[in-house]
């Protein structure tokens, strides 16, 4: 079987042609190279240097630290502040809780009347007030015990050399609150 010049030349124009749509088909996908952006970021600084005679433009990259990015979780630092811790029957105070600043995706607080003695305002506020009921049924002091518990929910996503790679931190801290009701 012979192969005529014409058909040689079509069969090269149509080789041709499919090349081009490949290589545009994946120029639209992004296939073949990277999509990820640029590794330089823009708190990183470009400089040149000059050696002798000759002037060679060499690039030198410096990292410049994000003193606002919040730490990585290690512990938490969990501080809650009451406003009275003897109250007398019906009396409110009002309790605040703080965490010091980490990186975490969710952050979830939950307050326990653990004795069921007295009144909270509210399970998942910050601030929350607690509410001493109006008699101590013939005690004279009683002790509310409330609990908080925080949660801290830490998700970090990285690009490595084998892909996409996600981690997952759960941290949690519960702090108890002694109140005494005195009459």
């Amino acid at each position: 079987m012979r192969i005529s010049r014409i058909d040689m030349v079509f069969y090269m124009s149509l080789i041709g042609i499919y090349i081009f749509l490949i290589g545009i088909v994946l120029s639209l996908t992004s296939c073949g190279g990277s999509n990820l952006k640029n590794p330089v970021s823009e708190s990183e600084t470009v400089t040149t240097e000059e050696k002798g005679e000759m002037t060679e433009d060499i690039v030198v990259l410096t990292q410049a630290q994000d003193v606002a990015e919040p730490q990585q979780i290690t512990d938490l630092d969990v501080k809650i502040t009451v406003t009275k811790k003897t109250v007398q029957p019906g009396e409110a105070v009002e309790l605040t809780a703080s965490l010091k600043e980490v990186r975490g995706t969710s952050v979830t607080l939950n307050w326990l009347n653990i004795t069921q003695f007295g009144e909270l305002s509210a399970s998942t506020e910050n601030p929350v007030t607690w509410t001493a009921p109006q008699s101590l049924n013939g005690d004279n002091v009683q002790v509310e015990v409330i609990q908080l518990v925080v949660t801290v929910i830490s998700e970090v996503v990285s690009v490595g050399s084998t892909g996409i790679e996600t981690d997952t931190q759960i941290f949690t801290d519960t702090k108890n609150v002694l109140l005494t009701v005195r009459n």
